[in-house]
């Protein structure tokens, strides 16, 4: 027997909760393998500043020849409401989550026909600006297969 939903959109841990106050962190990248990339980026509390969040390509899975690109993203509300706001598309510089934005989830999608000629991986930077004394963050990574499948293709 299997889970329907996994069969078309397959989740993948890709940052466990951490507080990355005093340094950029990367999610681990993900082999894009299907016909969408989305990523949930969750954040906890964010005290202080705020917090810069770009999407790499790169050619393998590190950030060796990483590349920051264009996405589109929506932020929801707080976990007390259920609303989400507008789709609004952020360059390569990416965008910024404040401070008053905690206790939300960033949702990216990475169109792969807007990738690089053999840049197939793609992993979520978070970056924290200097005041920043907490920055509680995850992400999901969830790809839309190409192929229906009982087991989907790896990630890695």
């Amino acid at each position: 027997m299997s889970i329907r939903y996994a069969q078309h959109l397959v989740p993948r841990p890709v940052l466990s909760p951490v507080d990355i106050v005093s340094a950029a962190t990367n999610t681990t990248h993900m082999k894009v393998t299907g016909h969408h990339a989305t990523f949930l980026v969750y954040f906890g509390t964010i005290t202080g500043d705020s917090v810069v969040v770009t999407v790499e390509e790169s050619s393998a899975a590190s950030t060796t020849s990483a590349e920051a690109v264009p996405f589109r993203y929506r932020l929801s509300s707080a976990h007390t409401a259920s609303t989400w706001g507008a789709v609004t598309t952020a360059d390569s510089a990416g965008v910024i989550v404040t401070a008053a934005q905690d206790d939300m989830i960033l949702l990216v999608e990475v169109d792969p026909s807007d990738l690089s000629d053999g840049d197939n991986y793609l992993s979520v930077l978070v970056s924290p600006e200097a005041s920043c004394s907490a920055v509680e963050v995850a992400a999901i990574g969830i790809q839309e297969e190409r192929y229906k499948a009982t087991n989907p293709k790896s990630s890695t």
